[in-house]
């Protein structure tokens, strides 16, 4: 099991939503700050959101950049990616995987056609549910996708999985690890990242190795 750091961005700073939801944030230091110390604490990946992107009010695309150029560490990228000029854009400025969400889950042909041109070895789809139904938008739109069944229609095309709790964000509650469990056993794809880790739930879950955690 790998364990991946994670910093969301909004406004140009860290920042940690509770419950998925936007107006309960909490802006934290700087994002160079905290990318600096998740290197020097020896993280191999650091897992960045975009979160204004996510929602479409803009982006952190330039301090995105910043951070990926200052590190030495690998970085993998989310939030907002619906077009392949932006995916280009972030693989080419050093992002070692992408994070597709919205556009690939409501056009799939966007998500074949992207594993064409970028390789599916650098993207990672993100299956983040609410209520176990597959949320888009910045965690705004719930829609009516079932998890699994999405997972194995788009597994083809990835490289790996993002599976969010979302009702479990920023609480440092843990996840609901039998429905993620379940999840991982019916998927072919062999990593699947999880968020939303509590470390008191290590001993339970570090037995999976084939699976990253990003906190």
């Amino acid at each position: 099991m790998k364990i991946f750091p994670a910093i969301d961005i909004k406004e140009g700073k860290c920042t940690q939503l509770i419950g998925g939801k936007f107006g309960t944030e909490r802006f934290l230091i700087d994002p160079f700050r905290v990318a600096e110390k998740f290197q020097q604490g020896g993280a191999e990946r650091i897992h960045i959101i975009d979160l204004d992107a996510a929602k479409g009010i803009g982006n952190n695309l330039e301090v995105i950049k910043e951070i990926i150029k200052k590190i030495r560490v690998e970085t993998e990228i989310g939030g907002g990616i619906r077009s392949i000029e932006r995916a280009y854009e972030l693989i080419n400025a050093g992002a070692e995987k992408i994070i597709v969400g919205t556009k690939a889950l409501q056009d799939p042909e966007f998500l074949v056609d992207l594993a064409r041109k970028v390789g599916k070895e650098k993207i990672i789809v993100a299956l983040d549910f609410k209520n176990k139904k597959v949320a888009i938008k910045g965690w705004e739109e719930v829609t009516d996708l079932d998890p699994i069944e999405t997972g194995k229609n788009l597994q083809n095309y990835c490289d790996a999985f993002l599976v969010t709790c979302i009702e479990k964000e920023g609480r440092m509650e843990g996840v609901d690890y039998e429905y993620l469990k379940n999840l991982e056993n019916l998927l072919d794809t062999f990593n699947s990242f999880w968020r939303n880790w509590l470390f008191k739930r290590y001993r339970k879950i570090k037995r999976n190795w084939n699976l990253c955690c990003c906190y």
